[in-house]
Parts: C-alpha cells; sequence; structure tokens
C-alpha cells in the first residue's frame, strides 16, 4: 500500500478556495494507492450486495434506489473506513490533513467517509421496497444538514478513483454560493434541494478530473452531478473534516 504523496496549497489557492469555495489539486494520491481504493472499493460494494440479497434485508450503510427502467442504481456506501484499510490511510494522511487545515483555519478532524458509487448493479433486487428516482444528484449543499448533527464548518475532499467526466458524471459547482444564504426546498426521497432559480445552470462549474485528483470544497458550496452514462465506473472517496475541538479541561 502506497502512501499519498506530499500536498501543497499555496496562499493563491487559500485565496481562491475562500472566495470561490472549492480546490481541484491534481495528481495528488499515487496511482498504487488509487488502485488499491478501487480493488476495496468493488470488494465492499461487492460484500454487502450479496449479504443483502442472500438475506433480503436492507443494509443501512447502503444508499440505493431503483431507475425508472427497473435497475437497482447504488449512489454510495457510508461510512467505509472501517472496511477500507487504504480509505483509512488517505483519511489519516499528515499531509492531506495539512492541506485540510490550512483551508480550515484549524486542526481538522474527520467527521464523515463514504464511497459514492453512481453505478447500476446486476442483482435480484425485486424483494426490496426501493423509491423509484433518477441518476442525477440535484442540486444541494451539506451544510445544514452538518449544522444539525453539531458540525457548524465541514471540508469535503472526494478522491477521484476514475475518470469523472461529464459523461461520467462529474461534479459541478456554483462558485462563491457558499458565501450567501441559499434558499432549499424540501423533496420525498433527496433531501432538501436548491432551486433553479438561486443556483442557474449557466453559473455552474464542471469539475472534471482524472483519477488521483482531489476535490475540496466548502459543505455550504452549492453542488449536484449529472448521469453516468459513460459506461465506466465514477467512483468518489468522499471525505468530510471540520475543525477539532478542543478537549475538555484543555488549555484554550
Amino acid at each position: 500500500m502506497t502512501p499519498p504523496i506530499a500536498p501543497a496549497v499555496t496562499a493563491q489557492q487559500i485565496d481562491r478556495f475562500a472566495s470561490h469555495g472549492y480546490l481541484v489539486l491534481p495528481d495528488l494520491i499515487p496511482p498504487a494507492t488509487i488502485q488499491d481504493l478501487r480493488v476495496e472499493a468493488d470488494e465492499i460494494l461487492g460484500g454487502r450486495l450479496a449479504r443483502m440479497v442472500a438475506s433480503r434485508t436492507l443494509d443501512p450503510r447502503v444508499t440505493w434506489w431503483r431507475l425508472a427502467s427497473g435497475k437497482p442504481y447504488v449512489l454510495k456506501v457510508k461510512p467505509v473506513v472501517d472496511l477500507s484499510p487504504t480509505a483509512t490511510t488517505v483519511a489519516d494522511d499528515h499531509a492531506l490533513r495539512a492541506v485540510v487545515a490550512d483551508l480550515l483555519g484549524a486542526p481538522p478532524t474527520l467527521m464523515d467517509n463514504k464511497l459514492m458509487y453512481k453505478q447500476t448493479v446486476d442483482i435480484a433486487g425485486g424483494w426490496a421496497a426501493l423509491p423509484v428516482l433518477g441518476e442525477e444528484v440535484r442540486k444541494h449543499t451539506d451544510a445544514a444538514y452538518y449544522a444539525t448533527r453539531g458540525y457548524p464548518r465541514v471540508l469535503t475532499v472526494a478522491v477521484c478513483l476514475d475518470p469523472c467526466t461529464e459523461k461520467a458524471g462529474a461534479l459541478r459547482v456554483w462558485p462563491g454560493s457558499h458565501r450567501r444564504t441559499i434558499e432549499m426546498i424540501p423533496t420525498d426521497n433527496q433531501g432538501p434541494v436548491v432551486p433553479d432559480a438561486a443556483a442557474p445552470d449557466t453559473a455552474a462549474v464542471s469539475l472534471v478530473a482524472a483519477p488521483g485528483t482531489v476535490l475540496v470544497w466548502d459543505a455550504a458550496l452549492v453542488h449536484a452531478s449529472g448521469p453516468n452514462t459513460s459506461g465506466h465506473p465514477r467512483r468518489l472517496l468522499v471525505l468530510g473534516y471540520s475543525p477539532a475541538r478542543p478537549e475538555r479541561g484543555a488549555p484554550r
């Protein structure tokens, strides 16, 4: 298992992150680590699905639904650091955490982790009572959700395991949206979403990225992604960091 290479974040990148709410850091994670993550991601998903089918019991770690075609579609598995040694290595890497610390302005603590899959699966899922949804992830922010859990500031770090192209459903962001109050509308199955009027498509930026790239964004940033029509996987290891809280009784 190869550890991540030492990253570097400049003063200009810190300023850009503050104003735009995101950064794209190419070639940050070496190919050997990416390959290890791919293997473990496939093993985790395959094992979880096999156990669900055998027991006909839903796994609370797996978020999935049914497409209009009837095919089961897996969005994510969460949490995963206890299942993937390489994910733990990446999440705990000192150099990666140093980048997050510079952007947060405080030492970070890992508060969220998941593998995003965005893929249909060939399993017998007729037994599962699943909602019927599309492949896209609608416009939203994560800040309000995290705030209700006691995390007022969160940075999201996504490691690209596969080519994140437009056809594969690359992440789309709305630069600067983290700096203003964003309207949210509740939905039945996809949580609160941002209406088009608050985040016009013309203002979006697609973060097309190669494997090994790290995407970092403020949890208050509006983001979304389209369907994966590439015919290939588009997996991400997604890590959430918040400022570490001082231990009780520790000097301030």
